[in-house]
């Protein structure tokens, strides 16, 4: 019983490593297989110039309407980033007392440092 058991074990292993090499054989073949499948394919084409006139034949743009159409587009999708986020209107404020609060603050904290009341770059030139 001992050697039946013995012999099935090694058997199996026998077949789970066989499996497994013939797997690992297979994906790393593929790597350095050579084949049209794996290339890139394009058709060849010859190369011809093509003439393509960048002016008008003394003629003016010849539709105004699309150049009219796309201003007014863009006139309307100004409009429209305007209106949300409420450009046309002032600055609330709470928003100016938090500016000024920020702005007193930076300002109470490089003093100590800089021994300036502001920075050099609100200084006035002459004084740099």
């Amino acid at each position: 019983m001992n050697r039946v058991i013995s012999w099935l074990q090694n058997f199996l292993l026998r077949q789970v490593l066989v499996v497994c090499l013939i797997g690992a054989t297979f994906f790393v073949g593929q790597c350095f297989i050579y084949s049209s499948a794996m290339i890139a394919q394009a058709d060849v084409k010859t190369p011809e110039g093509i003439y393509y006139k960048g002016t008008p034949d003394s003629q003016g743009i010849g539709n105004d309407n699309q150049m009219r159409n796309a201003q007014n587009q863009l006139k309307e999708t100004v409009d429209n980033v305007r209106e949300k986020l409420n450009l046309n209107e002032e600055t609330p404020r709470a928003t100016k007392e938090f500016q000024a609060n920020v702005k007193r603050k930076a300002q109470a904290a490089v003093e100590p440092i800089t021994n300036r009341e502001r920075g050099y770059y609100q200084q006035p030139e002459s004084q740099r």
